[in-house]
């Protein structure tokens, strides 16, 4: 798998659940990315405070993480 372009961060929270949020946030987003690109659409993000539509980034997609 290639290196997300910021970390993937850590939570700090002792529950075992809230410790797998932030990498099932970043799963959800990479197929977010590949459905776009499949689909030919944009993908809608929230960039300082305003809702934008990017292009598929073709860094969120591709190989399976491991």
């Amino acid at each position: 798998m290639k290196k997300p372009k910021r970390p993937i961060p850590v939570s700090k929270l002792d529950d075992p659940d809230m410790q797998a949020v932030p990498r099932a946030l970043y799963r959800a987003a990479r197929r977010a990315h590949e459905i776009a690109q499949q689909h030919k659409t944009r993908v809608v993000v929230m960039e300082k405070g305003k809702v934008i539509e990017i292009e598929p980034d073709p860094e969120m997609y591709g190989e399976e993480e491991k």
